[in-house]
């Protein structure tokens, strides 16, 4: 088949490394374009789009040009993971088989932009992939293949989104058998569904009057991006992994305090332990490197997150 492929971030590489080095017939990506990062706001390409570049692959930035028209006209299939964007009624009709997408829940539950994120923050113990045809609705298509998956008890959401990542490769295999085959993908129930809406910057900062548990699932989901954060003496810093202890200190919700060179925070349970911290413009540390670079005061008062 001629596929084209959507896609920005790096969990939708291995799928387009399989198609690329497939049977199939490449021709081109669709993927955003290039983004302002750092300080410096230099333009830097999406990981698909610098995949493409060096296998001198046929890349497209805006879905409206009228090359990118003809492209989509020219395409038995679509395959779109993790493009960003939703796709009017009007392009999905243009390749000869429409377009599939690679959704990283068992559908219906977790429909939207951050299906793995939620799963992991509402401290789910398995996600899934499902493949399904796309349609105008929000992840509401008729489904070819589903997988479950096993979420580990300590992964973050970047961690599980790369091994979910590694299985689309083999689950698109089928399908694209499914598809030469003409056997129609079978409609989605609605019910048990749910959405995951992409992750706000109002929901970033701990509750440390939530339980230990909460806030470990909420630093898990959102590692590596955008990351948990709190303030620490007036200053930003952003919690990456943490494990919840057996411990119950004195102190009040959100005291810091260092225990034989382990860094601990208090929550409204059980205490949890600060195994990787990032000061605001500074690398990821321990939390016992992190402790003994702030220097920690003897009041615990002094150590308070706000």
């Amino acid at each position: 088949m001629r596929i084209l492929f959507a896609g920005t971030p790096n969990v939708a590489l291995p799928a387009l490394e399989w198609i690329f080095a497939s049977e199939h017939e490449l021709v081109g990506v669709l993927t955003r374009p290039a983004a302002a990062q750092g300080r410096s706001s230099e333009l830097i390409d999406s990981p698909v789009a610098i995949f493409a570049k060096t296998h001198s692959i046929p890349i497209y930035n805006s879905i409206d040009l009228p090359e990118t028209k003809e492209a989509i006209q020219s395409a038995d299939l679509v395959v779109v993971i993790a493009y960003g964007k939703l796709i009017s009624k009007e392009f999905l009709q243009m390749p000869k088989h429409g377009w599939i997408n690679v959704h990283f829940s068992i559908l219906p539950k977790y429909r939207g932009a951050a299906p793995v994120q939620r799963a992991i923050w509402n401290g789910e113990e398995a996600t899934g992939i499902s493949i399904f045809q796309l349609d105008p609705g929000m992840d509401t298509g008729p489904i070819f293949i589903q997988k479950t998956v096993s979420i580990f008890e300590m992964e973050s959401s970047g961690e599980c989104l790369i091994r979910l990542s590694q299985i689309v490769p083999e689950m698109l295999d089928q399908t694209l058998l499914k598809i030469l085959n003409l056997e129609p993908p079978l409609p989605q129930s609605e019910e048990n569904s749910s959405l995951a809406p992409k992750i706000d910057k109002s929901e970033l900062r701990i509750d440390w009057n939530s339980s230990a548990i909460t806030i470990k699932n909420m630093i898990r989901a959102l590692n590596p991006t955008p990351r948990a954060r709190t303030t620490f003496r007036e200053n930003e810093i952003y919690i990456l992994e943490v494990a919840v202890s057996d411990n119950k200190s004195t102190q009040p919700p959100g005291t810091i305090f260092a225990v034989n060179q382990h860094l601990y925070a208090a929550t409204e349970e059980l205490d949890i332990e600060i195994i990787k911290v990032q000061s605001s413009g500074k690398k990821v540390m321990s939390g016992s490197e992190w402790c003994r670079g702030v220097q920690m005061k003897k009041n615990p008062l002094e150590n308070r997150y706000v």
